[in-house]
């Protein structure tokens, strides 16, 4: 009796699951249709830059920094050679390390401050609210009414500006612009390409496919630019939760500000290449999203037609929860065995089922997503997908944790992601 009970709710929690990955099967028909009509837009976005040259806004660059001095200097560099005209153009180096960074943030500030260039390092007593803490504090410090942010590790291309700026100021309804994250270590290992897969997916296929459908798609944190007007309306960055970008997007969507995805904008940054650092990462990208969809404003809801209402739904319950339920499947059909081991052999195979349903589902969007972005389908791709998913499936237990405790707890402290500066 005991072994039946116990397989019927492993059962139903499979179902759940496999109900949840149905929405990406509404992605990849947005996917397919919106493909062939997209690719083509985005490039007129970039040639309007052109025609506003002379009347440029003013732009703040925020580069906020933790104990990174193998990345800092190469990151400003970067950022001071971005094409904007020198008095429109503010760059911000918000520097909470406790360690050499800050000696090599101030010389390299004095070094470009020589050149012209208003270039400014901001230091905190404390490092109060994480990242999002710094961001805020930077943002009481000018009138820029556009903020570009980018994490030490990413090295935008010096076009960049006027290609997301192009996009920001054509559309005012735009809460941001989101470019597309690159790696510059992607074939360092199995592990990076694998990552490099997962990210491209993420990118190419779901948020993509997010953006076309007027779905809210979150800001990653890095490499893209936001309007004043939407981060203050939406109540200004805060540090309740380890995922800031999410957070700060519910909240801007709700108030109905959009935000749009240029795919064919990118600026390289660094994967972690050993399982630890991934896991750590990992650990805190889970934990942040349960916090963020702990709080989801639902009325996000009541902005979006039906079909996207529900997709956006079912995906959101899938990110926030299905690590969780799959762990628990397992851990359910350990005990069906102990129990009844023919029930844990029912309970096992509807796992394996659901399973197999996401990755067929994931899969494909693997593929579109390479088509979208150029990458060749060939034996390459298809040994990568596997270490997609067996980076996935050694994660799990590390994602399962980490949601739970987003769920449960109110502080969480801020990991950041050991970087090496490859």
């Amino acid at each position: 009796m005991l072994g039946a009970v116990l397989a019927g709710a492993g059962l139903i929690l499979c179902l759940y699951v496999g109900v949840l990955v149905l929405a990406d099967l509404y992605l990849i028909a947005v996917h397919l249709r919106g493909s062939h009509r997209h690719p083509a837009q985005e490039p007129a976005g970039c040639r309007q830059a052109d025609s506003s040259r002379g009347n440029e806004p003013l732009v703040c660059v925020q580069l906020p920094v933790f104990n990174e001095a193998k990345l800092v200097a190469a990151a400003i560099d970067s950022l001071c050679a971005l094409d904007w005209p020198r008095d429109r153009l503010e760059i911000m180096v918000l520097d909470d390390s406790t360690d050499e960074t800050s000696t090599i943030v101030a010389r390299k500030v004095a070094e470009w401050r020589l050149k012209g260039l208003a270039i400014r390092h901001v230091r905190r007593p404390n490092r109060d609210s994480f990242k999002a803490g710094a961001l805020a504090a930077g943002q009481q410090l000018t009138k820029a009414q556009y903020f570009a942010i980018f994490d030490a590790d990413y090295r935008p291309p010096p076009s960049f500006l006027r290609q997301t700026m192009a996009a920001l100021l054509a559309d005012s309804g735009l809460a941001f612009v989101q470019a597309r994250l690159g790696y510059r270590n992607r074939e360092r290992n199995a592990l990076t390409r694998a990552q490099a897969l997962e990210l491209d997916t993420l990118f190419g296929f779901e948020q993509a496919a997010r953006n076309w459908a007027g779905m809210p798609m979150t800001f990653n944190g890095t490499c893209g630019v936001w309007r004043r007007e939407a981060i203050d309306q939406a109540g200004g960055w805060r540090g309740d939760s380890v995922a800031e970008d999410q957070d700060l997007s519910f909240r801007a969507f709700t108030l109905g500000w959009r935000c749009r995805l240029l795919l064919d904008v990118s600026a390289a940054g660094e994967l972690p290449d050993n399982f630890e650092a991934l896991a750590l990462q990992r650990q805190r990208w889970s934990t942040g999203t349960a916090q963020v969809f702990r709080k989801l404003p639902w009325a996000l809801l009541h902005s979006m037609p039906w079909p996207q209402a529900t997709a956006f739904a079912f995906l959101t319950l899938f990110y926030s929860s299905a690590a969780v339920v799959l762990v628990a499947i397992l851990a359910i059909a350990a005990l069906c065995w102990l129990v009844s081991p023919g029930w844990a052999l029912v309970v096992a195979l509807g796992w394996v089922a659901t399973v197999a349903l996401l990755v067929v589902l994931r899969t494909i969007g693997a593929a579109l997503a390479a088509r979208r972005l150029g990458r060749p389908l060939n034996l390459a791709f298809l040994g990568d997908v596997v270490a997609h998913w067996l980076m996935q499936l050694v994660l799990l237990p590390t994602g399962g944790k980490a949601l739970v405790a987003g769920y449960l707890a109110r502080a969480v402290p801020f990991a950041r992601t050991p970087k090496k500066g490859h």
